[in-house]
């Protein structure tokens, strides 16, 4: 196996490995990795649902729609899901063509968990949409003090800006404590966000926050090339997507419940 760091601060390319069948030794170095790389991309990884499920399990609890009618499986996928837990997500998807504000997945989910997800590419034709990263836990880190205590005191309003099965608004703090990195992230974005508690111009106080964390360090954007495997962690990025160009470029997606003690 080897494996090249994105950035100083995180990602992970893996390379010359095979995630169809995970022993308990793989899982503990997977974890590890994802535990302090925040990002990792598998390249040229064939995976069936079953495989896709079981890497995902390594982690955490997977997310069933056959567990829960209130999921968020059943958002994006128009489809239906594949075997209850697989969504696709696709350019004439329902978050539809255009770019996808900075966010972090499922804040508006009525859960007090943040969960985490893989994404694995199974379709793409064209220049098909990069995914954008910024490391969050670096990022905050660059912010004033006066800016970083207003967030550390103050609760978001999150609430999805399309239809979804609740029809309630989430309440969470705007900053969340990552207990791997022992240091805050950032869960105020662009797209579930309405409201910040003490600022009523909400856009305009935070998208230049945003673009503060933004750096040569804290940034990446991954051009997705077929049968890659990504798998990332909300507790400590935002994530973002480029408008479609006349593209295809059609993704999986699972969804589960991090569990950060794991192999301890």
């Amino acid at each position: 196996m080897r494996h090249s760091n994105l950035t100083p601060t995180f990602g992970t390319v893996i390379h010359d490995i095979d995630l169809t069948n995970v022993t308990y030794e793989l899982a503990e170095l997977l974890y590890s990795f994802f535990s302090k790389r925040k990002l990792l991309i598998f390249p040229n990884q064939i995976l069936n649902n079953t495989q896709l499920s079981n890497v995902c399990s390594v982690f955490g609890n997977v997310w069933s729609d056959k567990k829960d009618s209130y999921n968020g499986l059943r958002q994006t996928d128009k489809y239906g899901q594949q075997n209850g837990l697989v969504e696709m997500v696709e350019e004439n998807g329902l978050l539809g063509e255009q770019r996808i504000p900075w966010h972090v997945d499922l804040t508006h989910f009525p859960s007090q968990i943040i969960p985490n997800r893989i994404l694995y590419a199974v379709e793409l034709q064209g220049i098909g949409a990069p995914t954008d990263f910024i490391d969050t836990v670096e990022g905050l880190k660059l912010l004033n003090q006066t800016t970083f205590n207003f967030l550390r005191s103050n609760n978001i309003h999150c609430k999805a800006p399309y239809k979804t099965p609740w029809d309630s608004i989430m309440r969470r703090p705007a900053i969340n404590w990552h207990p791997k990195h022992n240091a805050w992230g950032l869960v105020a974005d662009e797209l579930f966000t309405t409201y910040i508690e003490g600022r009523e111009d909400y856009l305009e106080f935070i998208k230049p926050i945003i673009e503060q964390m933004k750096t040569e360090y804290t940034f990446y954007s991954h051009d997705w090339q077929g049968n890659d495997l990504m798998v990332y962690d909300n507790w400590s990025l935002m994530h973002s997507r480029r408008k479609f160009n006349n593209s295809i470029r059609k993704l999986k997606r699972i969804t589960w419940d991090q569990d950060w003690y794991r192999y301890e």
